[in-house]
């Protein structure tokens, strides 16, 4: 399944869910409740077990930006570990490159932090790294390139482009515009509503 690149309304109103990562916006712009197409309000309300673990599946999915092939992935490495599988999870997703300088606060989605790695704007301890899905770990430092002009842009503006909260387990340096990773994500970092143990139940039988 390819990355989605429609309309992010649609999405957000077929989901029921205001994913910030897919796109930051008003509650008011969210004009209808029921889902996208002619007949979304006339479905029956009686929802199946597979509706709602799918549900909950797409919304990390849309919310991350990531492949079904690359969440499958994350699922396995948390199946595989001796820790809870749903933290593990989260915390795989929370700690993509792509997501970390989305979650510091300067780029307004995640499409446009990964977009700034994978063109080079982005340095990873010092040291040039283009790839979105890298995980970090405690200690990494983000920084921008010296002759970024995206850099240069975020300093002038002086302000952040989403209203999400920073997460516990970044350092943001707004002066610098540096960023470092200084604790695992915790489960309350996460900024969506999401049913974790409906994921990992999705997949468990996959």
């Amino acid at each position: 399944m390819a990355r989605y690149r429609g309309p992010r309304l649609r999405i957000i109103r077929r989901l029921g869910e205001n994913l910030p990562g897919l796109m930051c916006i008003d509650e008011k712009k969210i004009e209808k409740q029921h889902p996208p197409g002619e007949h979304g309000k006339n479905k029956r309300n009686k929802v199946s077990d597979y509706q709602l673990h799918l549900k909950e599946k797409q919304k990390l999915r849309y919310h991350y930006g990531v492949l079904e092939k690359q969440l499958r992935r994350y699922s396995k490495s948390a199946f595989s570990s001796k820790d809870n599988t749903e933290i593990v999870l989260l915390s795989l997703l929370e700690r993509r490159f792509d997501n970390v300088v989305y979650r510091s606060g300067f780029f307004r989605s995640i499409k446009a932090a990964r977009q700034a790695v994978n063109h080079g704007h982005l340095l990873l301890n010092n040291k040039k790294n283009d790839i979105p899905s890298c995980i970090l770990n405690i200690n990494d430092v983000v920084s921008f390139k010296a002759d970024s002009k995206i850099a240069r842009s975020i300093v002038e503006s002086n302000q952040t482009h989403h209203n999400i909260f920073t997460p516990s387990y970044l350092n943001i340096d707004n002066k610098l515009k540096m960023i470092k990773v200084v604790a695992e994500p915790l489960r309350k970092d996460v900024p969506i509503n999401i049913n974790g143990q409906l994921v990992v139940e999705y997949y468990s039988g996959r």
